[in-house]
């Protein structure tokens, strides 16, 4: 059998006695071995209750010569008794162990090698992915960098920007995986991919899992002289953190690719943060953790999941809107429409749900509407009828209703026919209304618009204007609706009106908080400036109250959490100005200093300890340079409350930055230096700035806009130059500028 030519061709004893242990221990059989040598026995039958097994002497040390054949006959009476009594399992386990031997009995040199995968050339580990749709305009160069300068391959490009909810890393999210070819190769790609993100593009990268430069050699060496003072080298084997084979580098929000704006989604939920921009991700691992990770099938089934989905949601409406298609239109009670007809107007109850949030419960303090008398005869109208209106007539109605001061009338309008006109489906007619309401508001003189707003934030009732407003919010605000509400009490606090102050804006944004109400960017900077106004009784001219900062904190961590950029220019510069104190309010001050070098000898006042830190962020902060308007915002700003300072710290914003100046900035700095009337500033800034000018990327000529401001700037360097000028034979160097501008 097979067994006795394993155990013969093994000639020493222990070997034996192993491979009998091996055979005996499956079975569950006992084996006893006893210290001394047994006589031979005959083995008893199966049957016999008490079997015993012989095994060789136990200290085979002294053994090395003469072995009698008594240990071969043992052998012999062992090996006949296990393949007398082996079952099917031990066949089975025979069968592997004579492959194991067959194939170590085979010499090396001709032993099959396994099949092993060939590698792939060079040019498929270094192809670039192809780009996805629309994609940001720093990805093409990312690419290039990561491949071909960096020297990663095998790299993959994941878009993950349609994922809902998406992932922790954060919304529109796009994910770039390459393998580096060792540990020493991961964290010099990652620190030079960090630098040339921050040199290049003025991102600030965060790379999860990066050593610096000196860092790795540094711990390894470490690690080295540990091992080396134990006296063992079985630390090699311990995960201590310094070889991890996986680095992930943030790159950051960048903006995405101009593509036609997409409407807001309402229903945005799931980790991370939502923004505008496009956040790119590149995850640098080793090929060992690479293939432990399996990113790429983690991702790819997510993916495809998500795709399942949407699939699935597309079809279900589509059935959705053919069953619609074919039901009867439910009746509707009578309202004003744009059509003469002979009917009145009929009170209708108008039936509501209670609501979850404060906003909600307005409508049931509010009661039933109370229709106004109008001229126009109504009557009710099929659903064929209210489709063949025209938009045109329907627009021109509610204008005139609005006009009129008919503001229910138009509303309900709007409601009855918002299922049959294009353009007024969902919550499109509410939007529309809205911004008509905001629109006649903002006709109106401030009088009158200070009687439409009632008697404060808390009235929604008093006034008709104010009753339309309220009713045609939807019972869980909108975007649009939170941008309404918004708007309306900061131009009401912008009017002067005492029933809208800072506290009732901070209760507005609590109640938007806590009902989940999305609220659109552009808000969030109107409802910074509003927090942070100072009232009549309250603040002084030294900044906004601590009430008011902390609310104002509370929101920009909101604006964050959220995923809103909060370093963005136009939320720094309505922070600036919500805290600048009124010009009524700032006191004159004493001037900090007249250093030419840096105020141009104009006369620089000292700010406030709030807008001296908000300033000295927005320079110290590595960020892209500011929009022309947001610079000239807070240009305008820092003139008003003559901050020369900070005025030329923002002026130089675009030179430090690599950006060249606009004409529209040159003519608004020269312009609003030349209302100062200091000669001695105007005379400094037009001999260092026009001659900047014609070294700009695109030089600036001295035309339009620019030529005036610089003829203002002339004239209060010299009064009578217009005059002087006149004369050929006049000579001089403001001359010579004046006669550039007039040409």
């Amino acid at each position: 059998m097979v067994v006795g030519r394993v155990l013969r061709a093994n000639g020493c004893a222990s070997c034996r006695t192993a491979l009998l242990r091996r055979f005996a221990s499956d079975l569950g059989l006992p084996l006893r071995v006893s210290p001394q040598r047994l006589p031979l026995r005959a083995i008893r039958s199966q049957s016999e209750s008490d079997r015993r097994l012989f095994s060789s002497q136990s200290n085979f040390q002294n053994q090395n010569s003469g072995r009698g054949d008594s240990e071969v006959a043992v052998s012999d009476a062992e090996i006949e008794a296990l393949e007398s009594i082996q079952p099917e399992e031990v066949i089975e386990n025979e069968k592997e162990v004579e492959a194991e031997v067959e194939v170590s009995s085979v010499p090396w040199y001709l032993q099959v090698e396994s099949p092993q995968r060939a590698p792939k050339p060079l040019s498929e580990r270094q192809r670039i992915p192809d780009l996805p749709e629309s994609p940001p305009l720093v990805l093409q160069p990312l690419l290039q960098q990561i491949s071909i300068d960096l020297g990663l391959d095998d790299l993959t490009l994941l878009d993950l920007r349609k994922l809902d909810p998406p992932p922790a890393l954060g919304s529109n999210l796009l994910m770039i995986i390459g393998t580096t070819r060792s540990e020493k190769h991961l964290h010099v790609s990652a620190d030079r991919l960090c630098r040339w993100l921050r040199s290049t593009y003025k991102l600030r990268p965060n790379a999860d899992g990066l050593l610096g430069r000196n860092e790795l050699k540094l711990k390894l060496k470490r690690k080295a002289k540990k091992a080396k003072l134990m006296g063992s080298a079985a630390v090699d084997n311990v995960d201590d953190g310094i070889r991890t084979g996986w680095v992930c580098v943030d790159v950051g929000v960048v903006e995405s690719a101009e593509t036609e704006p997409v409407s807001e989604q309402s229903d945005f939920v799931g980790f991370g943060r939502k923004s505008d921009g496009t956040r790119i991700v590149v995850q640098m691992l080793t090929e060992e953790k690479r293939n432990e990770m399996e990113l790429e099938k983690l991702w790819g089934g997510i993916l495809e999941r998500a795709n399942r989905k949407e699939l699935a949601d597309l079809d279900e409406n589509a059935e959705s809107e053919s069953m619609i298609s074919n039901d009867v239109a439910p009746t509707e009670p009578s309202i004003a429409l744009p059509i003469h007809s002979s009917n009145h107007i009929t009170s209708q109850t108008v039936s509501g749900t209670r609501g979850f949030h404060t906003l909600a419960r307005r409508l049931e303090m509010m009661g039933e509407p109370t229709p106004q008398q109008d001229p126009v005869l109504l009557h009710d109208l099929s659903s064929d009828a209210l489709r063949a209106i025209k938009p045109a007539e329907l627009y021109e109605s509610v204008n005139q209703y609005i006009e009129a001061g008919n503001y229910e009338i138009a509303r309900l309008t709007l409601h009855k026919i918002k299922d049959h006109l294009t353009g007024l489906e969902g919550d499109r007619w509410s939007n529309f209304l809205l911004n008509k309401l905001r629109l006649k508001l903002e006709a109106v003189p401030k009088e009158q618009a200070l009687e439409y707003l009632g008697a404060g934030s808390s009235d929604y009732t008093s006034t008709p204007f104010l009753s339309c407003f309220y009713r045609t919010l939807s019972d869980s605000p909108t975007a649009s609706d939170a941008r309404a509400l918004i708007w309306l009490h900061c131009f009401a606090q912008s009017l002067g009106h005492p029933g809208y102050n800072s506290s009732g804006l901070i209760d507005l944004f609590n109640q938007l908080h806590a009902s989940m109400a999305p609220i659109p960017t552009e808000s969030y900077a109107l409802l910074l400036a509003g927090v942070l106004h100072r009232d009549g009784q309250n603040g002084d001219s030294s900044g906004p109250s601590r009430v008011a900062l902390g609310a104002a904190t509370s929101i920009i961590r909101t604006m964050h959490t959220q995923g809103l950029n909060v370093l963005d220019d136009q939320v720094l510069v309505s922070l600036q100005e919500a805290v600048s104190p009124n010009e009524s309010e700032a006191s004159p001050g004493v001037p900090l200093h007249q250093d030419g070098a840096e105020t141009f000898d104009l006369p620089s006042f000292q700010m406030s300890p709030v807008q001296h830190r908000l300033h000295i962020l927005i320079m110290k902060l590595d960020l892209q340079c500011f929009q022309d308007q947001s610079r000239i915002r807070l240009l305008d700003l820092y003139w008003r409350h003559q901050h020369w300072v900070e005025f030329w710290d923002i002026w130089r914003m675009a030179p430090k930055r690599g950006k060249a100046q606009s004409p529209v900035l040159y003519a608004f700095m020269l312009g609003r230096v030349a209302q100062t009337g200091n000669q001695k500033g105007c005379m400094n800034v037009l001999r260092t700035w026009l001659p900047e000018m014609e070294r700009e990327a695109q030089p600036v000529a001295l035309e339009g806009q620019v030529a005036q401001a610089a003829m203002a700037c002339l004239k209060v360097v010299m009064p009578n130059i217009e005059e002087a000028a006149s004369d050929p034979a006049a000579k001089g160097e403001w001359i010579s500028w004046w006669r550039k501008c007039i040409v």
